[in-house]
């Protein structure tokens, strides 16, 4: 007999589905992280609403120069490579017959950091929550002035979740799906060197043999549990942006 614990999970899950926007979109953009010199795979998906739709051609722009059209298969997915030239945060823009989609593109130096941060387990107030956990929105801040900050989702989804940090006013940057060990690996492959990680319990399992900072506001026993984003800060030796200002106001 399924638990009742099972069917709201699905409920959720369905729920989740349906608020992501993935439904109605004819075009989505996945956002990337690249070493600045180094080819990066951009990846689409093309969808005829509920299902993917494969044999479209989808045009591609990053960072306003537009690229090749690319051609996607019968999943629905689309590939093209790209070498960026310059560091930053760069928006990637998709067309496809009269509709538009985008994401966001990463670029770092090869000597950059960056602290992975999941939304649903360490950014949101708690699951599904609409706030964010207190002191959030500064302690990303001071994060973002060392480090990469690298979101990742889960349930909520890649438009749910963009959607919510830009409602919440959050630091720009890319977000990624959590897929495990395999994320870590890729984000390694491809040169990404992993400071740290907030996240979910598991995730502390998991990031074990690849990120030596693992923090979680979960009971953790392979990670630094935590009850406030100041413990964080502390521990990567970085000061709030309140702190740095009443200092050189004292100076």
């Amino acid at each position: 007999m399924i638990g009742i614990r099972t069917v709201l999970m699905a409920a959720a899950v369905a729920a989740l589905l349906s608020a992501d926007g993935v439904s109605d979109a004819k075009v989505i953009v996945f956002d990337r992280v690249a070493i600045v010199g180094r080819p990066v795979q951009l990846i689409v998906l093309t969808k005829a609403r509920w299902f993917p739709e494969g044999g479209q051609r989808v045009t591609l722009s990053v960072g306003g120069t537009r690229l090749k059209k690319l051609l996607t298969g019968g999943d629905g997915f689309g590939y093209a490579m790209f070498s960026p030239i310059e560091t930053g945060l760069k928006a990637i823009d998709a067309e496809y017959r009269n509709e538009q989609g985008s994401g966001t593109l990463l670029v770092m130096r090869p000597e950059e950091r960056a602290v992975l941060v999941d939304v649903d387990a360490a950014v949101r107030e708690s699951f599904l929550s609409a706030r964010p956990r207190g002191g959030t929105r500064k302690a990303m801040e001071t994060i973002g002035q060392k480090y990469r900050i690298i979101y990742l989702h889960g349930l909520t989804g890649l438009v749910a979740t963009r959607q919510w940090l830009e409602a919440n006013e959050l630091p720009e940057s890319v977000v990624l799906s959590w897929d495990n060990a395999d994320r870590l690996k890729f984000l390694e492959r491809d040169g990404i060197q992993l400071h740290a990680i907030i996240g979910a319990a598991d995730q502390m399992t998991v990031a074990k043999n690849y990120v030596q900072h693992r923090f979680s506001f979960e009971n953790t026993p392979t990670g630094r549990q935590v009850a406030r984003w100041e413990e964080i800060l502390e521990m990567l030796k970085l000061k709030s942006s309140d702190e740095g200002n009443s200092e050189n106001g004292q100076r």
